[in-house]
């Protein structure tokens, strides 16, 4: 034992020597004293190694980690620790949050029955699963790799992680189990409300106040994990997961996906691996969302971005040609604020009536200006063929691409652009390839012989004259 502690206390002293070398006043990255890439090449490849082997430590021999405190959060030291059993539905895979919280470095215990140690389970203990060594990060506002999963092989398990974390039972994609009863012992209570399963009495009363740092909403379609401090005065959670099912089941409508197995997921972070959110599961953002995610005022009004990354999981190659990714899944922004908040599809301030004009002005001024040079202006595209035929060609167009044999497929391109042309020409009763060639949108002779019975089709008549006309 005294070998097992001397490498942890090995790995916590060259963090704090680096720090002390390199950062100065502190022994890990927090968000007050981000640590900088540049210049400590070589110090960040030695302390890499050792939160290496600090996350290989078997589970009995890790403590707390010092930066645990900062990120994810301090447990309360009269925090209980406790027992409690939960239902898992294994016909639905991914995480299940089980409303309890594993303490830094404390053990934890896993038991299940005997009929589900072969069905591939994991315990995971924490949310915040990005990990920030990726070269094009040039600082850390936190440690870079804060989570652990364990296999779940034996009736019981234990697991810990030195930075704590709320703790989940995985389940695998192809897992027939039913429903496991799973048993957790030592861990903390965490904030918690389950659609469907959760008292509000119970919830405004005891729930929300639960100790733990890091709360959970789960609705039907889509689960929540945020800091608590953003649920300690939530009453309503219930039409914050419901606003969220919606969403989701627009998005899932517009895209005609009817097979649904798992909620999506949204995770709260103070630094996530790319950009200011990413797609995924679970979906990544900073934490200056945690007062809009749970906000029923400000989900209201739109949000642009948790909208674009559940249109980039719902968004599909087949009618994604290059130069479309960021565009494409916009195309699920514009119908959720349209269908799910009441509101003009036009959310974006890029594409607000004074920047699409703009925008328009500028494409057509200069031709040799590709339209997916910028994604606002691609966008603009679709927008004109919503404008046009409502949402109801997309709707057809989505499935038929869901429904297609591989063979039939586009497999370039100019496959994928000609099967739109061909496909939304045919789902709007017009021809849409005077639409394409103001748009200088490449087409095939055989794409365009297609649909050359259907009459043609403009946004207005004469466009796009009069932004060529105002130049």
């Amino acid at each position: 034992m005294k070998k097992t502690i001397l490498l942890f206390s090995v790995c916590c002293l060259a963090l704090t020597s680096f720090s002390a070398e390199t950062n100065a006043t502190i022994g890990f990255p927090n968000g007050k004293q981000p640590w900088k890439r540049a210049g400590n090449e070589q110090q960040f490849a030695d302390y890499r190694q050792e939160l290496k082997k600090l996350m290989e430590l078997p589970a009995e021999q890790l403590r707390a980690h010092p930066a645990a405190a900062d990120f994810p959060g301090a447990v309360p030291a009269e925090a209980a620790r406790i027992e409690r059993s939960i239902s898992v539905d294994t016909w639905i895979p991914r995480w299940h949050s089980t409303g309890l919280y594993a303490a830094p470095g404390e053990l934890i215990t896993v038991t299940i029955p005997s009929n589900a140690v072969a069905a591939k389970l994991r315990v995971r203990i924490g949310c915040h699963k990005d990990m920030l060594w990726a070269e094009k990060i040039p600082s850390w506002k936190r440690v870079q790799e804060i989570t652990r999963s364990f296999a779940i092989t034996e009736t019981v398990t234990r697991a810990a992680n030195a930075f704590g974390g709320p703790v989940y039972i995985e389940v695998p994609a192809d897992c027939t189990l039913g429903e496991v009863t799973v048993k957790i012992q030592h861990a903390i209570a965490a904030p918690i409300f389950e659609l469907g399963k959760t008292d509000l009495k119970t919830w405004r009363e005891q729930l929300r106040n639960s100790p733990a740092p890091w709360a959970e909403l789960v609705g039907k379609k889509l689960a929540i994990s945020l800091p608590s401090a953003n649920v300690r005065q939530l009453d309503d959670p219930d039409e914050v997961v419901k606003f969220w099912d919606r969403v989701v089941a627009a998005e899932d409508e517009l895209s005609g996906q009817t097979n649904r197995i798992s909620p999506e997921r949204f995770v709260l972070d103070r630094q996530i691996s790319a950009g200011y959110m990413h797609s995924g599961y679970p979906i990544m953002a900073w934490l200056d969302q945690s007062g809009k995610v749970a906000n029923l005022d400000s989900l209201k009004q739109g949000n642009w971005g948790f909208f674009h990354e559940l249109g980039h999981n719902h968004q599909r190659p087949d009618w994604t040609p290059a130069g479309t990714g960021e565009v494409t899944c916009n195309i699920f922004s514009m119908y959720c604020f349209e269908t799910v908040c009441q509101l003009p599809r036009n959310g974006h301030n890029a594409i607000s009536a004074r920047n699409r004009e703009t925008k328009l002005k500028v494409f057509y001024a200069d031709t040799s200006k590709s339209w997916t040079s910028e994604p606002f202006l691609a966008l603009i595209f679709y927008e004109q063929l919503v404008e046009g035929f409502g949402w109801e060609p997309f709707r057809k167009v989505f499935a038929e691409f869901r429904d297609l044999p591989k063979g039939e497929r586009p497999k370039t391109d100019a496959e994928k652009l000609d099967q739109w042309l061909v496909r939304f020409s045919k789902a709007s009763g017009k021809n849409l390839t005077p639409f394409f060639a103001a748009w200088r949108i490449p087409v095939s002779a055989s794409a365009v012989s297609a649909v050359k019975d259907l009459p043609a089709w403009l946004p207005e008549p004469d466009y796009p004259k009069r932004y060529q006309a105002s130049n």
